[in-house]
């Protein structure tokens, strides 16, 4: 079901690059399994010294942008590889490149009151990546 709804965000947000969603999608899906989900990703996040630029995505103001380096850095390069190998694309460089594209959207639609609640459903994750990705093309 993650996937399907990791696709639906992918391809609203790449419009008809195909390539390039089966690529995000598959980075952000290794990610999120890696991780232990949404949750799993925020603490790494905080765990990395992050935490100001986390609550920039959750809050209601303009997200601050993460580059690719700060996303290695959070993760490490060793899980990037796994993620990137898993999602087939490149190298590391490529998956921290599409998870800074996509990361700041996805956390910030997926807590629209300031923070993403534990027991996020699949409805409401499906919702926040559609609404990411339908919109960055547009």
């Amino acid at each position: 079901m993650l996937d399907k709804i990791l696709g639906s965000v992918v391809s609203g947000v790449l419009g008809g690059e195909a390539g390039k969603q089966g690529q995000a999608m598959a980075v952000i899906n290794a990610l999120l399994s890696s991780q232990g989900g949404i949750q799993g990703i925020l603490a790494k996040f905080q765990q990395g010294g992050l935490d100001d630029l986390l609550q920039s995505w959750l809050g209601s103001g303009e997200n601050k942008s993460i580059s690719p380096t700060q996303v290695e850095d959070v993760f490490g390069k060793q899980e990037l590889q796994q993620a990137a190998q898993q999602a087939g694309v490149q190298d590391e460089a490529q998956a921290s490149d599409l998870l800074s594209q996509f990361l700041p959207q996805i956390v910030d639609k997926l807590s629209p009151n300031g923070a993403i609640d534990n027991n996020l459903s699949a409805d409401l994750l499906s919702k926040g990546i559609q609404s990411v990705l339908g919109n960055l093309f547009k």
